[in-house]
């Protein structure tokens, strides 16, 4: 008879756990840093978006670009969503005109003013640390030798 005294199981539920609950957390993470930084007229990674030209500013009475009305930031919010049992986490808009903004407009005057990309970047720079964290905790409670 075979003793076995690995903790197979017990790592590989925290190891599954803990990328869930990392992935949860990065996506939590990232849409509260794109949120703040939308409200300050910067990308996710804290770039400034250029500014609006100054026709622009008189025609719609204000200097602040991507939130006017919080549309695009709440359906940013509200559409971003994650898939737990596929372990993906999306971040993403249904408005049409987000491509404008993403990649700008050169035709009609308006410059790029990145969104999703920065987004992304900004969670494959703390994906790491942010699922490495909870993988760690989670190995250190399931008692894995």
């Amino acid at each position: 008879m075979v003793d076995d005294q690995n903790n197979f199981d017990e790592a590989r539920e925290a190891l599954e756990d803990g990328l869930e609950a990392g992935l949860v957390n990065l996506h939590d993470e990232s849409l509260d840093r794109l949120d703040k930084n939308m409200r300050r007229g910067k990308d996710a990674l804290g770039n400034p978006w250029a500014p609006l030209q100054e026709s622009t500013i008189r025609a719609k009475g204000h200097d602040t670009p991507l939130i006017e009305t919080r549309t695009l930031l709440s359906d940013l919010m509200a559409t971003s969503q994650v898939y737990r049992s596929e372990l993906v986490a999306v971040i993403g808009s249904t408005l049409d005109y987000l491509v404008h903004h993403e990649f700008g407009a050169p035709e009609a005057g308006i410059p790029a003013r990145p969104v999703l990309g920065p987004v992304a970047q900004y969670a494959e720079q703390r994906a790491p640390e942010v699922i490495g964290t909870e993988i760690d905790t989670r190995l250190e409670q399931a008692e894995v030798d």
